[in-house]
C-alpha cells in the first residue's frame, strides 16, 4: 500500500512587524511542498495586513486576532489550518528553501516522530548587532527521557508537530510565551508534555531557519533573558503545583543549575554573575501562583 506524504501547514504569529512580514512570507512560500501559510496578526494597526495583501500566492491566508500573546496566535493557527503537520516559525525568521521538504521527510520516514525541532541559526552579521536566540540541536532524539535543563529544548522559531499529537497533548499554554501574562516558557512546557506522554521529539539540524531578531546588548538583551528565566520558572513550577514528580525534578534541576552558575561565575570573577537570572526564575514561579491550573488539561487558566 502506497501512502501519500503528510501535508504541511505553516503558522506565523505576528505583531507590529510589517517590515518582516513580506520577506518572511516569501521565504516560506518559496517551499513548493507547502500546503498553506497562515499569518495570525495581533498588531495594533493594519500595516501588516496591508503588506501581506500584496502577496498573490493563494496558499497565504491572513487571520486577524484581538488576543495577545504568541501562544494564543499559535493555537489559533492550529485551529484554522488543515495540514497533517503544523510547522511554526516567527516573523523575524527566514526559512530555508527546503524547510518543508526536510521536515516532511522526517515525519514520512519516522512514524514515531511527533515533534521536529529544527536548527535556529543566527547569522554572523546579526550576532554583531546584539543578542538573538539560537537553537543548536545536540542529541538527535528524545523519547522516554528529558533533555537537561540548560540545552536541547527546541524553540517555536522552528518547530513542527503532528496534528494528531496536538489532539493528544493539547495546545500551547496560553498563559506562557511572549506577550502572555507569564512572559515565556511555552516551548519547554509543551515539549515536556509531549515527551511525558510517550512521544518522540526529533532535534534536526537539517531543518534550518535563520533568526534575524537581534536585541541590542545591555538592558534590552538582559530583559529578554530574564523573561525567558521567568517564563521557564512558571512553566515547570506548574508541575510542582500539580505534584508531578518528573516536572518537579526538572524544576529542581533547573534551580540547582542556576546556583551552580552563580558559584562558577563568582569563582572565576565572571560577569554577569547569574543572580538576576536566578531571581527571575524564582519570581516567575511566584508570579504563576496568581493563576489556577486546569489539572485535566495541565494548562494555566484565569486567576
Amino acid at each position: 500500500m502506497v501512502t501519500s506524504p503528510p501535508s504541511t501547514s505553516a503558522v506565523v504569529p505576528t505583531r507590529n512587524r510589517p517590515d518582516h512580514a513580506i520577506p518572511c512570507a516569501a521565504a516560506i512560500l518559496a517551499n513548493p511542498d507547502l500546503l498553506e501559510l497562515v499569518f495570525v496578526d495581533q498588531s495594533d494597526d493594519h500595516r501588516t495586513e496591508e503588506a501581506l495583501a500584496t502577496v498573490s500566492d493563494p496558499r497565504l491566508r491572513y487571520v486577524r486576532s484581538d488576543l495577545r500573546g504568541v501562544t494564543n496566535g499559535r493555537n489559533l493557527g492550529i485551529d484554522v489550518t488543515k495540514g497533517d503537520i503544523v510547522a511554526f516559525t516567527d516573523d523575524d525568521c527566514r526559512v530555508a528553501p527546503d524547510w518543508v521538504a526536510s521536515l516532511m521527510k522526517i515525519f514520512e520516514t519516522d512514524p514515531e516522530a511527533a515533534v521536529v525541532c529544527g536548527r535556529v541559526r543566527v547569522p554572523q552579521e546579526i550576532q554583531e548587532l546584539g543578542f538573538a536566540v539560537a537553537f543548536e540541536p545536540e542529541v538527535r532524539e528524545w523519547k522516554g527521557r528529558f533533555p537537561p535543563p540548560d540545552r536541547d529544548w527546541g524553540i517555536t522559531a522552528n518547530m513542527s508537530i503532528r496534528r494528531d499529537v496536538l489532539a493528544r497533548v493539547g495546545p500551547f499554554d496560553p498563559f506562557l510565551g511572549a506577550g502572555a501574562p507569564l512572559r515565556s516558557g511555552g516551548e519547554p512546557d509543551f515539549l515536556f508534555r509531549v515527551i511525558q506522554a510517550g512521544f518522540k521529539v526529533v532535534n534536526a539540524r537539517e531543518v534550518q531557519v535563520d533568526h534575524l531578531g537581534a536585541r541590542t546588548a545591555g538592558a534590552e538583551a538582559t530583559r529578554l533573558l530574564k523573561n525567558y528565566a521567568s517564563g521557564t520558572g512558571a512553566a515547570f513550577f506548574k508541575y510542582v503545583r500539580l505534584g508531578d514528580i518528573e516536572g518537579t525534578t526538572l524544576y529542581l534541576r533547573h534551580l540547582a543549575g542556576c546556583g551552580k552558575l552563580i558559584v562558577t561565575n563568582l569563582r572565576h570573577l565572571n560577569r554577569p554573575i547569574g543572580i538576576g537570572y536566578t531571581l527571575a526564575f524564582v519570581s516567575g514561579s511566584i508570579a504563576s501562583l496568581k493563576y489556577r491550573v486546569d489539572r485535566s488539561r495541565r494548562i494555566y487558566v484565569g486567576p
